[in-house]
């Protein structure tokens, strides 16, 4: 029940740490309901986020090759985000295509991009085939082991640790990253650091005001993955962009393209009916299944758009 805080700790392998809210620097929350984790939500700013949440030990279990692909086991209802993200190549590229478009039509040119979070740099792939000089920062060590062999340019670190040089990005891409993020304010002070003045910030993240969490409440498939941390509205998101920096310039939905057999997995989440998910989960694991894809909107991530503003005001090279 929303507001009553009835919660015992989760017994699993990962371990947890206590935080404030990272908008008002202080504890001051209220519990909404466990997802399974514990969900706040900060009185002050509205903020919604995991309290206590996973520490880095734990994140670093986490984000094991069985992360990204379950192997020939069933992966039934019990995976962890993928069942084959490996297999899932043309359909991430397809996808980040669609996004550049945007990111190209807001800059007006191509240029320099690092993707935080490039998983196995599948993104980077899209980029240089677009025309950009692309690069990716990454956590997971299997991911970061997967890119370079590939021959991709990919660092294995966090923003805190990237070695780069300061306003050398035309762009900087965060999909699906900045709910997993533990520091999301100080990434982005970082990334505004990063930036040329006029470059832009895209990310995408799980909306907390969608249709699909006011409906489904603590089975959102928002909280499927307890690595998702952090769980964003525009008002929130724009609160943590103007801290770092940044003006929020545009936000918008925007789908991906998805496997069938994808699409089936998630949509057990929400299917209470035992039986019902048994003969769900026998479709998506047919080989026919798995060859089908289509793009998807669900209406319930948004893509952001965050600019970091120019030296001079109304003079986009700087100069007086």
């Amino acid at each position: 029940m929303s507001g009553v805080d009835t919660t015992t700790p989760l017994k699993d392998d990962y371990t947890r740490e206590d935080v404030p809210c990272i908008i008002c620097g202080i504890k001051d929350e209220e519990f909404q309901f466990n997802t399974p984790e514990r969900l706040v939500q900060c009185r002050r700013c509205g903020l919604y986020y995991n309290n206590p949440r996973l520490d880095l030990e734990s994140r670093k279990k986490i984000y094991a090759e069985d992360y990204f692909v379950v192997g020939s086991k069933a992966a039934g209802l019990d995976y962890k985000a993928y069942e084959n993200y490996i297999a899932d190549e043309p359909l991430v590229i397809k996808t980040v295509h669609r996004r550049m478009q945007k990111i190209e039509a807001a800059l007006g040119s191509k240029g320099r991009l690092l993707d935080v979070g490039c998983a196995t740099g599948f993104s980077l792939i899209a980029a240089e085939q677009r025309g950009w000089q692309a690069e990716g920062l990454e956590f997971s060590k299997f991911c970061v082991d997967y890119a370079h062999g590939l021959g991709l340019k990919v660092q294995q670190g966090t923003l805190k640790s990237y070695q780069g040089s300061t306003e050398n990005f035309d762009a900087i891409t965060m999909w699906d990253y900045l709910e997993h993020s533990p520091e999301p304010l100080d990434d982005l002070k970082i990334c505004e650091q990063l930036l040329r003045p006029g470059g832009v910030i895209f990310l995408s993240i799980p909306n907390i005001d969608s249709w699909s969490f006011k409906l489904s409440k603590e089975k959102w498939i928002g909280f499927k993955n307890i690595d998702h941390l952090y769980f964003y509205s525009r008002k929130t998101m724009a609160r943590l962009a103007g801290m770092a920096g940044l003006n929020m310039e545009r936000s918008f939905y925007h789908g991906r393209d998805v496997a069938l057999a994808f699409f089936l997995s998630r949509i057990q989440y929400y299917v209470a009916f035992k039986p019902l998910q048994r003969v769900l989960e026998k479709i998506a694991a047919l080989q026919t299944v798995k060859n089908i894809s289509f793009y998807l909107n669900p209406y319930d991530i948004l893509n952001i758009v965050l600019r970091k503003p120019y030296l001079t005001k109304g003079c986009p090279d700087g100069k007086k």
